[in-house]
């Protein structure tokens, strides 16, 4: 067989009762280039660099005598040099460097003279000039380890090849020499005792002490670090340190740059309005405006000239024309908050402003080019709302091209006393903060209100304090102030209909009153929750 039709990968199996790679049984494992070259950096700061490059060196070596082996095992190779050639290539197989012969002079007795390549692409140069910088000298000991392996067998007798010079040293290429031990001028007992594992037991006991004190070392700092900057804070200004919230910006991350109208569901006071903002700031459009409007907030005949604008006349009061929001935004950003609240009879209007990008301001009899970008939000359930007949369905699908989910601020444990910590500076710059008992009070709450009721409470919190330590007496009752919310609903023990008429009022105060939203929290209907408001007196 030639080297030519040698393929790596045909000798790599699958064992059948563990699905490892396999290569004549021997398990085998991938190593990403990144996690070795901390690993290489760490050994190199903590080490000798000599040191290192023999432990490199050894690991090469053994790997070249089982590559070696192998191939020599599997195949009928015309020659040696075939052999030897197809160990070269399966230096570039296996990731670790292109690796080319130039040059192979045999004795006349068959036996080797030298030979001569390149290394291109070699990865421990590459690891040297990204993590630590050039060097003075060659950094390659794993290649030369194994190609020295994979010689020695292929040839059958001791090689040793030496790196001449390194890409690392800021050549374009890495160039070897392969020679028989001997012909260095190295006594090869000398040699095989510098590489043994006696030696490198020793060396690797003492690599792990002072791993392992480089790695208390690093702690400590990561651990001070976090303590000053404990957040992540995103180009649209968003605190979180949460995976849940981190999924979301990512991707909202990934819609910004585009023009796709973007549709925000989650509970009231998750931060929609944040999020939104969150993508206009990377955007392209963050020079141009981001308008908001609640379309919950003004009654329909309202609502529609503040969206569409009107012109004069148009009804009692409309002495001049007015643009609205879709114009008055440019190229920039419409936020309609609560976007379920919309009126039907605008709902048609809206779907046609984002068919046809266009809009006719009331009163108006010419249509109006529409450029800036939509966002949505709503804390009811749009689809339920589509099902009810309360929302146009070809309006859903047109909002809810991409959809995100904040996630409420129960799901995102980890943002709490980061928000909280945020709030009180905001609020009392320089304060004491908040004692330990107070953080165990605000970790365990459900925050119905989620993030809005989060700087509610600190705001509250604030005034009671003064410049005090914030204990858990100046909460509000029902984060766990001095009259807990469980000592409120329980504590006289009252009959399971009046517990669950005060649960579901507390729930209601949480949400702003949001029917919808409190229906949700308390598991059952909006019309179940209606009829036990009438029933208790409180609708």
């Amino acid at each position: 067989m030639r080297a030519a039709d040698f393929r790596l990968a045909e000798l790599i199996q699958r064992d059948a009762s563990t699905g490892f790679p396999v290569i004549n049984d021997n398990r085998l494992m991938m190593i990403g280039l990144g996690a070795l070259g901390r690993v290489n950096q760490e050994m190199i700061q903590g080490l000798d660099l000599e040191l290192v490059k023999a432990i490199f060196t050894r690991m090469g070596y053994e790997n070249g005598l089982a590559l070696g082996l192998v191939l020599a095992d599997n195949y009928d190779w015309d020659s040696r040099e075939e052999l030897l050639r197809a160990g070269v290539a399966a230096c570039a197989m296996a990731g670790v460097a292109v690796a080319e012969l130039d040059e192979l002079i045999l004795e006349p007795a068959g036996g080797l003279r030298c030979f001569r390549g390149r290394w291109r692409q070699s990865f421990e140069a590459q690891l040297q000039l990204e993590g630590l910088g050039p060097s003075d000298r060659p950094v390659c000991g794993l290649l030369s380890g194994l190609a020295s392996g994979l010689a020695s067998v292929a040839l059958g007798q001791e090689i040793w090849v030496q790196e001449l010079y390194c890409q690392a040293q800021g050549h374009d290429h890495c160039a070897y020499e392969g020679r028989p031990i001997a012909d260095w001028g190295v006594d090869p007992a000398e040699l095989r005792r510098r590489f043994s594992l006696e030696r490198l037991d020793d060396d690797m006991a003492r690599l792990r002490q002072r791993l392992a004190a480089a790695q208390r070392d690093l702690a400590a700092k990561q651990a001070e670090l976090a303590r000053l900057r404990p957040a992540e804070v995103t180009a649209g200004g968003v605190l979180h340190r949460s995976k849940a919230m981190g999924q979301v910006l990512a991707l909202a991350a990934k819609v910004a740059p585009t023009a796709s109208t973007v549709l925000i569901g989650g509970e009231s006071g998750v931060g929609k309005e944040v999020l939104a903002r969150f993508i206009h700031q990377r955007s392209g459009r963050q020079a141009e405006p981001f308008l908001a409007i609640n379309c919950a907030a003004l009654p329909a005949t309202l609502l529609e000239s503040e969206l569409f604008g009107h012109v004069k006349g148009a009804f009692t009061g409309a002495e001049a024309d007015k643009p609205g929001l879709f114009l008055e935004a440019g190229q920039g950003t419409v936020f309609l908050d609560e976007i379920g609240e919309l009126p039907l009879e605008l709902q048609a209007k809206l779907l046609r402003a984002l068919q046809e990008k266009e809009i006719r301001p009331v009163g108006g009899l010419k249509s109006r080019p529409v450029r800036a970008r939509i966002i949505a939000a709503s804390n009811r359930d749009l689809a339920e709302m589509v099902s009810a007949g309360r929302l146009r369905e070809d309006l859903y699908y047109r909002l809810a091209v991409f959809p995100l989910v904040a996630p409420p601020l129960r799901q995102r444990r980890e943002d709490i006393l980061l928000l909280a910590r945020h709030f009180l500076e905001k609020l009392a710059p320089g304060h004491p903060g908040l004692a330990p008992a107070t953080v165990r009070k605000m970790e365990a709450h459900a925050w119905p209100g989620n993030v809005r009721e989060l700087e509610n409470a600190v705001e509250h919190a604030v005034i009671l304090a003064g410049n005090e330590l914030i204990q858990p007496e100046h909460l509000p009752q029902a984060v766990g102030g001095a009259v807990g919310a469980a000592d409120w609903l329980a504590g006289d023990m009252p009959n399971q209909d009046e517990l669950l008429r005060r649960y579901t009022k507390l729930v209601l105060q949480a949400t702003g009153g949001n029917r919808s939203q409190a229906a949700r929290m308390l598991g059952i209907g909006v019309n179940t929750l209606w009829r036990r408001l009438k029933q208790w007196d409180m609708g």
